[in-house]
């Protein structure tokens, strides 16, 4: 049987000194028919010129402007014509066999729409970023094994409340016709907002501890808690709660944020991060001033949805309060 067509996107945004290790290794693959293209956000360092003369074998995409993660993915994936698009990210490197996995998981079953990779850090190979991912009461996503050795445990295929945007394989029609990402987002948690949604209209999300990836954490967006960071990771948490818990969980999600925030929000008191503060309130502000449109979102995604909040948790897609505060410490500790 002939091999499906793949769209490799990669997103760049300034990233010219991480293509040369990415681009190679996407050249290693061991399924044929792909094609990678360079979705550019209106790069100033010569990205293009330097994808164009050591990479001809690449195409690119390339925007008048920085549209961010989710919305440059989503007019890429409208450009292409393939039957499934992978969205990669740029500082990354993978595996030969890595998008011959990615493939094989997908053709198993039509209902699963999503496809995620292991991604390992790529200084510390043999420590985990990412093992698929669940769903928080506060409307993020908490990835498996984050920061724990590569173990056996984390070698086993399987259903996920989401898989990590920065290594996804979707179906390109259903992506699509789901919505892809919500462009709103910016960056961060689109992913875990798609995959969630998709669970919600009757779709999988699987993750593929086979196909694997290196990524040098940061590279692209810097620090975790940078001001930036801070404001998309909030108000997309809000978001994503609004559109997709039904009103119960929704109503408790919005206190444990709020009760959550709080506590950060002295932190960065406490240290003078006085940015950080300001970042916090302004996702909050952004949030209230566009409550009219978000629920507009929520209203479209629960009177399509199939699965109740009950399902996504007897499954084991959404986790639980004292979980998630378990491994919140955890991190806090580790960094």
């Amino acid at each position: 049987m002939k091999e499906p067509e793949v769209a490799v996107l990669v997103i760049n945004y300034n990233g010219k000194h991480f293509l040369k290790v990415c681009l190679e290794s996407l050249e290693k693959q061991t399924y044929k028919n792909y094609q990678v293209y360079i979705v550019d956000n209106a790069s100033t360092d010569g990205s293009i010129e330097y994808v164009t003369q050591h990479f001809p074998w690449v195409k690119n995409i390339v925007f008048s402007e920085n549209l961010g993660f989710a919305k440059a993915y989503n007019e890429a994936t409208r450009m292409i014509n393939a039957d499934y698009a992978v969205f990669l990210n740029n500082d990354t490197k993978v595996d030969s066999d890595w998008l011959s996995e990615l493939v094989k998981s997908v053709l198993d079953d039509e209902s699963v729409v999503a496809v995620g990779s292991k991604i390992l850090f790529y200084a510390r190979p043999d420590i985990l970023q990412h093992a698929g991912a669940k769903i928080t009461p506060t409307g993020g996503g908490m990835d498996i094994g984050q920061c724990e050795s590569d173990d056996e445990k984390y070698n086993k295929r399987g259903f996920v409340g989401a898989v990590c945007g920065g290594s996804m394989l979707v179906r390109k029609d259903e992506f699509l016709r789901l919505g892809g990402f919500d462009d709103d987002f910016f960056a961060y948690f689109e992913d875990t907002d798609f995959c969630w949604r998709a669970w919600l209209h009757g779709y999988k999300v699987i993750y593929v501890p086979t196909s694997v990836v290196y990524h040098k954490f940061g590279g692209s967006w810097g620090p975790v808690e940078s001001p930036r960071r801070i404001f998309l990771a909030q108000k997309n948490q809000a978001m994503s709660m609004i559109k997709n818990f039904e009103l119960k969980n929704l109503v408790q999600g919005l206190i444990l944020l709020l009760a959550y925030s709080g506590v950060k929000a002295l932190v960065f008191l406490r240290h003078k991060s006085y940015r950080s503060v300001f970042a916090m309130i302004s996702a909050s502000h952004w949030v209230l001033q566009n409550l009219r449109k978000v629920v507009y979102k929520r209203f479209v995604v629960q009177n399509s949805r199939i699965l109740s909040d009950k399902s996504l948790k007897d499954k084991g897609l959404i986790t639980g309060l004292k979980e998630s505060i378990l491994e919140f410490l955890r991190l806090q500790r580790l960094r």
